[in-house]
C-alpha cells in the first residue's frame, strides 16, 4: 500500500492537489483512499472529496502531534477494510509533514506500506506576504517544505513573475533535493523515482500549536454576497485562514468559502445532500471579538 503525504501552509490548495491525484489514480485503475486532517471542529475539505472514495477524517487537532497515533490506527484500518493501492494523507495547514511521516513509519505498518512521496503545496501569490507573518509562523512555513520530496508551486496564475521567480530560487535553497514543479489547479505530477523517507523530531512545533487556535461559527448570520465580502476585509491579520459553507440572501447556491490573508474565493457547489452552514477560522490567539464583523 503506497502512502503519499500532502502538506503545506493554510490555503495553499492541498485539497485541489488531492482531488487531482485521486483522479489520476483512478485513471491508472488504482484504488485510492484518503486520510484528511483538519485543525477545526468540523471538516470542510472532506465534503469536497468524492463519496466513492474511502475517507477517514481526523478533526479538532493536528496529526503531527497529539493525533499521531490516530494516523497509524487509521492507516491500519483502511488497509484491513478497504485494501487500497494508495492512500493520500492531507495534513492540516499547520502540520509539519515530517512528523506525519514519523507516524507512518511504525513497525505495525512497515510490512505492507511504502511511503512514496511527501508533497509541499505553496500558494505562489501568498509568498510576497509571508514576511509580514510573525517569525514563528514564518518558521512553520519553511519547515513544512524542508523535507518534502516534491514542492508544488500552485496558483501561479495569481502571482506576478517576479514573486514566482524569487519563490523558485528560495525553494532551491530551502530544499535543493526536491522535485520543484509549478502549475495551476493542483496539477502536480508524482515523480516515478522515490526518495527514501526518514523522520526527525521537532519539539518547537508542539509549542507553536499551543498558540494557534480555531473558532467555529455555526449558522453564520445571513447577508448578501457583497456584504459578506466586505466583512471579510475587516478580519484582523492574525486570522490566517477561513473556510466553510454558506448561502446568501441574494443567491440560491451553497458556496464554498475560502479566505487566506486578504484573498478570497467564493465558489458555488452542489452536493447530493444538504450541507450544514458554518465557518472555521484558524489563526494565532483568535478571540470572538476578532470576527464579530462577520456577524453584524
Amino acid at each position: 500500500m503506497k502512502i503519499v503525504i500532502i502538506g503545506g501552509f493554510l490555503g495553499g490548495g492541498k485539497t485541489t492537489v488531492l482531488n487531482h491525484l485521486l483522479a489520476e489514480s483512478l485513471k491508472e485503475s488504482l484504488k485510492p483512499a484518503v486520510i484528511m486532517n483538519e485543525f477545526g471542529k468540523m471538516s470542510v475539505d472532506g465534503a469536497l472529496v468524492s463519496e466513492d472514495i474511502p475517507l477517514s477524517e481526523l478533526t479538532e487537532g493536528c496529526i503531527c502531534c497529539a493525533m499521531k497515533a490516530d494516523v497509524s490506527e487509521q492507516l491500519h484500518q483502511l488497509y484491513l477494510k478497504e485494501q487500497p493501492d494508495i492512500v493520500f494523507i492531507e495534513c492540516s495547514g499547520i502540520a509539519e509533514p515530517v512528523s506525519v511521516l514519523d507516524a507512518c513509519l511504525t513497525p505495525i505498518l512497515a510490512p505492507f506500506t511504502t511511503i512514496t512521496h511527501m508533497i509541499g503545496v505553496i500558494d505562489a501569490s501568498m509568498y510576497k506576504r509571508i514576511k509580514s507573518f510573525p517569525k514563528d509562523i514564518q518558521g512553520l512555513f519553511y519547515e513544512q517544505l524542508a523535507y518534502c520530496s516534491v514542492l508544488f508551486v500552485n496558483k501561479i496564475d495569481s502571482a506576478d513573475v517576479e514573486t514566482t521567480s524569487k519563490l523558485l530560487k528560495d525553494l532551491e535553497v530551502i530544499n535543493p533535493e526536491a522535485d520543484i514543479q509549478v502549475g495551476m489547479h493542483g496539477s502536480v505530477t508524482l515523480p516515478i523515482s522515490v526518495r527514501q523517507m526518514t523522520a526527525t523530531s521537532d519539539n518547537k512545533h508542539k509549542s507553536l500549536h499551543q498558540m494557534i487556535n480555531h473558532q467555529f461559527v455555526q449558522s453564520p448570520v445571513k447577508c448578501t454576497k457583497a456584504q459578506f465580502i466586505k466583512r471579510l476585509a475587516c478580519l484582523p491579520s492574525h486570522i490566517y485562514r477561513l473556510k466553510g459553507f454558506m448561502t446568501f440572501e441574494d443567491t440560491t447556491h451553497t458556496y464554498l468559502i475560502q479566505f487566506t490573508q486578504g484573498q478570497y474565493e467564493l465558489t458555488p457547489v452542489a452536493f447530493s445532500k444538504k450541507v450544514p452552514e458554518y465557518l472555521v477560522l484558524i489563526g494565532k490567539g483568535i478571540s470572538k471579538e476578532d470576527y464579530q464583523c462577520l456577524e453584524q
